[in-house]
């Protein structure tokens, strides 16, 4: 019975994915070409393919997954990494990892980064929910899909000269939980990845955002960090180095540049003090039109690194199309000259 239900989801999806492919354009998407801010003349040195909250169950998200997985593994594309800022399974259980873990498998980019969302700490819809076996379940399945051997959420790769570092929540709960262990080593991490590259990015990810960013006030009890201070010592500490960059999912905002947006003052991209930039997610799996995006699932960022800039483009990775209104460039500072 389970078995014809899922295909038959698995139907219904196909179907809709024909129909929203054949009025993509209607919807400010072009499929096709490379968009022109990527176009320039200089070197590109690295890019990256960023999605969050693809909330993937044992019956549910697989086709659509799939079907990005084949866009970032694209030659129009050449991405380098892939990250998913955590959510990335419904539930956290045996099921959902091993649908996502065969679904991500698609996507031949060598370098995967996986974070861990709040609902990857959940094994059961029921509380209390066990952190533990979930992070046990996370660790078993994102070092497979990373190549990776992991004992910790929080852990630091470099990929062709450049530092991704990814943060975790350290309980069930919606909102961060993040120790002062974590925040230290992040810190340490940090300061190693300046050192041996003054001018260039760093990438830090964690799933949730930091508390009184992309318009949500304090964020305590759903969106950032339970611990007011827990946040404020995690944007100090990134602000002590240049060109560092926090990319967050959890909220489901639509990509938007801040202009015409339901919430007040709201902006995907923003700066969170003098140094360091805040980067927030769409989310893959949901639709978030209501908070003033794409009406169509699948949306991310490529996010292109130059010398000198970092470039923010807008994807729906199934329309395998750009998002005409969504473009955002920041420039790097004391870059290296050409």
């Amino acid at each position: 019975m389970f078995a014809k239900i899922e295909e038959y989801l698995k139907y219904i999806g196909a179907v809709l994915l024909a129909l929203v492919t054949t009025f993509s354009s209607l919807l400010g998407i072009n499929p096709s070409g490379i968009p022109e801010e990527a176009a320039a003349e200089d070197t590109l040195c690295l890019t990256i393919a960023a999605i969050s909250d693809t909330h993937v169950t044992d019956t549910l998200g697989a086709p659509f997954l799939a079907t990005a997985m084949n866009d970032i593994s694209s030659k129009d594309l050449d991405t380098d990494v892939l990250i998913v800022a955590g959510d990335c399974t419904d539930n956290g259980n045996t099921e959902n990892w091993e649908t996502f873990t065969s679904t991500v498998a698609k996507c031949t980019v060598k370098n995967k980064i996986i974070a861990l969302g709040n609902h990857d700490t959940w094994t059961s819809y029921d509380s209390p929910h066990e952190y533990e076996e979930a992070l046990a379940l996370y660790l078993q399945y994102g070092n497979a899909i990373m190549g990776t051997s992991f004992t910790t959420p929080w852990f630091t790769r470099e990929i062709s000269g450049y530092t991704f570092i990814v943060l975790a929540q350290e309980s069930s709960s919606v909102a961060c939980d993040i120790s002062d262990e974590q925040l230290d080593w992040a810190d340490a991490q940090l300061a190693a990845a300046a050192a041996k590259g003054p001018n260039k990015p760093i990438f830090v990810i964690l799933h949730q955002p930091l508390n009184h960013t992309h318009a949500v006030g304090n964020n305590e009890g759903s969106n950032g960090f339970n611990d007011e201070a827990q946040s404020e010592k995690l944007q100090a500490i990134l602000n002590k180095y240049e060109n560092v960059f926090y990319l967050n999912g959890h909220q489901h905002y639509g990509l938007n540049e801040g202009d015409d947006f339901p919430i007040p003052g709201f902006r995907t991209v923003e700066r969170i003090g003098e140094n360091a930039v805040s980067v927030n997610l769409p989310s893959f799996a949901r639709g978030s039109y209501v908070f003033g995006g794409d009406p169509l699932i699948g949306d991310g960022l490529i996010i292109n690194v130059y010398a000198d800039r970092v470039e923010l483009l807008g994807r729906n990775f199934i329309m395998h199309g750009w998002l005409d209104d969504f473009s955002v460039t920041v420039p790097l500072k004391t870059a290296v000259a050409e």
